[in-house]
């Protein structure tokens, strides 16, 4: 169940004054299935894997302190949760889930429970979020381990607002809403089930260069290098991929007419040394002057 981002500001305080939805932490981890068995927990990627498209990819192997874990009272359990190793961002989750020699990494994921999709045998799929998340907090007191959280949520209009500043002002990844109306729905994007609200912004910047390109794009451009003036000097202040394929030979054909342009630059938020956190590429500016792409020392 794949979330949609909002829409503007305006669609973001409409879903938060909206009884409807819910809302949770966006976590910055990986997306997990996990099944509570007679042996232990198995753990599963929500989607298929390359090399067998009928099956989703299992983790148990690199979890081994999290396959020990036993409720025998929750057998036949199936919860969505989401994985992650604190302090680590979802790359370097990746890195390690995947990586065949276990590590202390390894020993550190987390897992947060958002949903239940079977109890104890009985399919919930067919069933509300509402309804659903009341059987996950019937059993939250039997999912008792220091490796497990069931993640908490945020119901009124003022307890969502309040949760959403709080995670954007400590420098969080942003908040989930969830229409509590919705049933469960293996893989697409169903219409209006799942929203994300991630913290970012737009920078108008200028073009200063580009990277060269590795892998499949080899023989063409990487990354955008951009930068805005500081009291009248050109500063770079990062790099930024994201383009299209299409922008990409464009920009690849002829990177020297583009030194000098305006582009408008989409990132989570500045940081105090100028740079974009999580810079992407989001267009061209042709109604901009460079001299007007500027940033004060200290401006966030």
């Amino acid at each position: 169940m794949n979330a949609q981002g909002v829409k503007d500001e305006e669609h973001l305080e409409e879903l938060l004054r909206n009884d409807n939805y819910i809302v949770q932490v966006k976590l910055d981890g990986m997306r997990a299935v996990v099944h509570i068995t007679h042996t232990g927990l198995r753990i599963f990627s929500r989607s298929a894997g390359v090399a067998d498209p009928t099956r989703p990819l299992e983790k148990t192997s690199s979890l081994p302190h999290l396959a020990d874990l036993k409720f025998p009272a929750l057998v036949g359990t199936i919860l969505d949760a989401e994985i992650l190793i604190p302090g680590k961002d979802s790359a370097e989750l990746a890195g390690t889930v995947h990586r065949k020699e276990l590590d202390d990494d390894n020993a550190r994921v987390r897992v947060f429970i958002f949903d239940c999709l079977r109890l104890c045998g009985k399919d919930l799929c067919g069933q509300t979020l509402r309804s659903r998340l009341d059987s996950l907090a019937k059993i939250s007191h039997l999912l008792q381990s220091d490796y497990m959280t069931v993640l908490p949520f945020a119901q009124t209009t003022v307890q969502k607002k309040t949760l959403y500043d709080r995670i954007i002002a400590s420098g969080g990844e942003g908040v989930m809403l969830k229409n509590l109306n919705a049933t469960y729905l293996e893989g697409g994007r169903p219409s209006n089930n799942w929203f994300k609200a991630k913290k970012s912004a737009t920078f108008d910047c200028v073009v200063i260069g580009f990277t060269t390109g590795k892998g499949k794009y080899n023989t063409q451009i990487g990354a955008l290098r951009f930068g805005q003036y500081v009291d009248g000097t050109l500063v770079e202040l990062g790099q930024a991929s994201g383009m299209s394929d299409r922008e990409r030979m464009v920009f690849s054909l002829s990177p020297d007419e583009y030194i000098g342009k305006v582009v408008t630059i989409k990132g989570m938020e500045r940081l105090k040394s100028g740079a974009v956190r999580h810079p992407q590429f989001a267009g061209l500016r042709s109604d901009k002057h460079a001299t007007e792409c500027t940033w004060y020392r200290g401006e966030q």
